[in-house]
């Protein structure tokens, strides 16, 4: 009897540690992955003569906001700001105005084949740089060349194949007997869609929307190649900090670097109840 309850002891201290060890593995993995983001967001606020100083400062004593400040007086981040917003939105948006027909009709109707669904996937492992003088042709061809329009259409054009792509496996796993019964009862195709597949699968719109908006929002390339002055970025104003002619100025692209985290951090604690029911659709029947 004692020996049992020393067996079962023995486990049960085993079974902690294990799961003690997991978390501290998780707790590492976590800071790790974190470390950039803090460390860029104790340089926005520490003085110049902070940032190399040995040994490091990581949480400096005079903590300075002059760089935020700076951010919006000097270098105009908040024309930066409203620009990457919109344009991350209305891509957003379009992305997903034109993937839900599209993933709707190739997962109910077969369009294109049986191959179809990854050839578009495929689009998606094209590299954007192999793209760009096919369009920069284009553009300065039709006037698009620093307008929100052109950029806009740039990053749906990437970002519709993995909407689609997502979506598909959504309305694939939405039961067809459920929209027939609806179809027999009066509603349109187009009916049930709307009223009662899109509200099923609304976590998995949800998700395709976060990831959309967080790809838009990062872009650089097309932000540099098809904006000018009226289109400027976050990333490309991040970007001409650290490769100014007049130096680096390490403050305020930290202070960027922070500024640019809050709309994908905000959107995803909005969506979050979303974006687990959406990344777990169909994984359980």
């Amino acid at each position: 009897m004692t020996k049992l309850f020393t067996n079962q002891t023995i486990n049960v201290y085993k079974n902690n540690i294990i799961i003690f060890s997991k978390y501290i593995l998780l707790f590492i993995t976590i800071l790790v992955a974190l470390f950039p983001l803090l460390w860029m967001l104790s340089t926005s606020i520490k003085l110049p003569k902070h940032y190399f100083s040995n040994p490091p400062v990581w949480i400096p004593n005079d903590v300075t906001i002059e760089h935020y400040i700076s951010l919006f007086q000097n270098y105009d981040g908040g024309s930066h700001f409203t620009n990457s917003l919109i344009i991350a939105i209305f891509s957003s948006i379009l992305t997903l105005i034109l993937s839900i027909p599209a993933a709707y009709a190739i997962a109910r109707h077969g369009i294109g084949g049986k191959g179809f669904s990854f050839w578009i996937l495929s689009q998606r492992m094209l590299p954007p740089v192999a793209a760009i003088i096919p369009l920069f042709l284009l553009y300065v061809q039709f006037g698009l060349i620093d307008t929100y329009t052109g950029i806009i259409l740039a990053h749906t054009i990437f970002n519709i194949p993995f909407a689609v792509w997502i979506l598909i496996g959504f309305f694939a796993d939405f039961p067809r007997d459920i929209q027939e019964q609806a179809m027999v009862d009066g509603c349109s195709e187009f009916g049930t869609i709307w009223r009662i597949i899109l509200p099923v699968i609304m976590p998995g719109v949800m998700v395709v929307t976060l990831f959309t908006f967080v790809f838009s929002w990062n872009e650089v390339m097309f932000s540099l190649t098809f904006g000018r002055t009226e289109t400027r970025t976050i990333t490309k104003l991040f970007q001409s900090l650290l490769q100014s002619p007049t130096g680096i100025f390490f403050g305020p692209a930290a202070a960027s670097v922070v500024l640019g985290v809050i709309p994908a951090y905000v959107l995803t604690l909005f969506f979050q109840r979303y974006l687990v029911r959406g990344l777990s659709f169909g994984s359980v029947k």
